[in-house]
């Protein structure tokens, strides 16, 4: 194993072990686009919510926000912008003074619906998940959750979400050793037997929004470690992970497994109406729809030193997308996956 290979290992290691909001790899680690598409956002390692103009990329806002930033979202008309960090505080901000206007503790692994003005997110405290307002923290609701959630996710219209259980050792699961795998085995077809064979199982429960009702519950051989991305898309829950054994489970437990990138999905992201997944490897991804079909690959230059990492992506008002990654640099693509701009941030 080179040098390289063995610090990527390592990396992967303590990744798959790190909380819900911590940063994966230094740099830049979310990104949110404003609905008008004149503004964009990013922030990561460093504690610094950055606030750029979406045309020229000069940055308008510097705000340090103490903790790192791990996630970001625009509500539906612009007026607020909203950023989880590491320590699963929930931030609101105002888009006019750039003045925090809330900051809600006990948020952690927020899944964002501005189309319903909602944030449901992980509460440790309450071993459950709180559905709050993107407009001021406020909370509408609230669910308690049997066992460890390992990630929630909110529809586009905010009526619904799902939460995937953390792996549980399930005794009445098959478990075969690696060896055992059939060799004409490839891709996510290889995936999905080892996740039929490897003695876990996850439990999927779904929720009407942001009464806490509960809507259904399957148990599925599917199950995901480290940080998931989830997003509730009609009648499915879907899953992407960081080894891109990525799942569409339906309300019966049924499940597909498929590849965004083919590679680790080292940045994950949705589009804002839920239809599209975007995923990044080191300098390639792809864009993922959700109904089963893949849209466009895309890729960067490559920077010396240092693998660079995606990080985070979202989409913009122009059917196109935004990526940040570990190396600091803010990337805007069109909707057929074409770099259309991308430089560092600082």
């Amino acid at each position: 194993m080179t040098r390289i290979a063995a610090a990527l290992a390592l990396v992967a290691a303590f990744a798959s072990l790190a909380s819900a909001r911590d940063p994966e790899w230094g740099g830049l680690g979310a990104v949110a686009a404003s609905p008008d598409g004149k503004l964009v956002a990013c922030g990561g390692e460093n504690r610094v919510l950055y606030v750029l103009d979406a045309a020229t990329r000069d940055v308008r806002q510097r705000i340090w926000v103490q903790a790192r930033v791990g996630a970001l979202a625009f509500s539906k008309d612009g007026s607020r912008l909203c950023l989880e960090d590491d320590d699963e505080v929930l931030h609101i901000f105002d888009t006019a003074s750039w003045k925090e206007v809330a900051k809600v503790p006990d948020a952690g692994d927020c899944s964002f619906a501005p189309a319903a003005d909602l944030i449901a997110a992980v509460s440790t405290k309450e071993k459950g998940v709180r559905f709050l307002s993107m407009t001021d923290g406020s909370e509408k609701g609230k669910v308690a959750v049997e066992g460890r959630i390992g990630g929630v996710g909110l529809d586009a219209a905010g009526t619904k979400v799902a939460v995937l259980s953390e792996p549980a050792e399930d005794k009445a699961e098959p478990k075969a050793d690696r060896n055992a795998i059939p060799k004409e085995l490839k891709g996510a077809a290889k995936k999905e037997w080892e996740q039929k064979n490897d003695g876990y199982t996850a439990t999927l429960r779904w929720f009407e929004a942001p009464s806490g009702k509960a809507a259904g519950e399957a148990k599925t051989f599917y199950s995901a470690r480290g940080r998931i991305a989830v997003r509730q898309a009609g009648e499915l829950a879907f899953v992407l992970n960081y080894e891109d054994v990525c799942a569409r489970i339906s309300a019966k437990g049924e499940v597909t497994i498929f590849e965004c990138t083919g590679s680790y999905n080292y940045g994950r992201g949705f589009s804002a109406d839920g239809a599209y997944a975007i995923n990044g490897g080191l300098r390639h991804g792809a864009v993922t729809t959700l109904d089963g079909g893949t849209g466009v690959k895309f890729e960067v230059d490559r920077l010396p030193g240092w693998p660079e990492y995606w990080a985070g992506f979202c989409s913009s008002a122009d059917g196109g997308f935004w990526g940040v990654t570990s190396a600091s640099r803010l990337t805007k693509f069109t909707k057929e996956g074409k770099v259309e701009w991308t430089g560092p941030v600082y």
